[in-house]
């Protein structure tokens, strides 16, 4: 389908685009001890300079949540001219985690969708900050890692065996990235002070707190979370912790629904 109106009037947006002023910046701990920063416009800065300008043109932006094309979660997004013309598209997502890291990667979504379809440079180095293959700051990375030890002298990160080790990191769904713009955290970092409270929060509230039932507390999250077993909580991510603060909320939910 052409696109003659909406073209021509995206030439005109982009000849007046402003100069936009990165708004947030984001320092990351990596597991190894390094860290590096980032910054970006927000979707709300975004938002305010460049919707006005799209409406002055007779377009609009749209960005929705839902199921793409291959039946898995994505944002479909839309740019739509007066004359009914439109550019579309999807931009896949993870559906892991609890909502609000699944609404952070919605956030991220809606304006790097915004910022691409209009032509907006929104985030500072972004695509070398991503790349998998030797990008500026995946060799800043690489050169920050310290060196390992040879696999069959290496222990696990939790001083488990190697085979251990690798069996558990198979299991476990990691992205191996970085946080996006509009992710404060890591969903592969550790977790978080946040998360631990409301945990034993939530396993009092079932009646499993205490030392006593220390292990029975690992075993339900092992099982949540589709491990043989599991020595500490510690060990959890944050993406895992939140896997497992959605399920005790569920328990506890369905608890309180039982008749006494």
């Amino acid at each position: 389908m052409t696109t003659p109106s909406l073209a021509a009037a995206l030439a005109k947006v982009q000849a007046k685009l402003p100069k936009l002023e990165r708004d947030r910046t984001v320092e990351v701990t990596q597991k190894n001890g390094g860290t590096y920063s980032y910054s970006y416009v927000t979707l709300a800065n975004l938002s305010d300079s460049i919707l006005p300008l799209l409406a002055e043109h007779g377009l609009s932006f749209v960005a929705l949540p839902g199921a793409g094309s291959d039946g898995k979660m994505c944002v479909r997004y839309k740019l739509l001219h007066e004359s009914g013309e439109a550019l579309d598209g999807e931009f896949p997502i993870s559906g892991e985690g609890g909502i609000q890291m699944i609404g952070g990667r919605i956030t991220y979504a809606r304006r790097y969708c915004l910022a691409a379809i209009v032509g907006v440079a929104a985030d500072e180095d972004d695509e070398s900050r991503l790349s998998e293959d030797g990008g500026p700051r995946t060799a800043q990375r690489a050169a920050q890692r310290p060196r390992q030890q040879p696999a069959e002298s290496q222990a696990g990160e939790d001083g488990q065996p190697p085979a251990r080790t690798a069996q558990r990191a198979a299991q476990r769904p990691r992205s191996g990235r970085p946080p996006l713009p509009g992710e404060d955290v890591d969903p592969d970092g550790p977790i978080g002070q946040d998360q631990r409270k409301h945990m034993f929060a939530l396993w009092r509230e079932l009646g499993y707190d205490g030392d006593e039932n220390r292990e029975t507390r690992l075993s339900i999250t092992a099982k949540i979370l589709g491990l043989p077993e599991l020595e500490s909580s510690s060990d959890l991510t944050r993406a895992e912790a939140s896997r497992v603060i959605d399920a005790l909320i569920e328990r506890k939910e369905r608890t309180a629904g039982e008749p006494s």
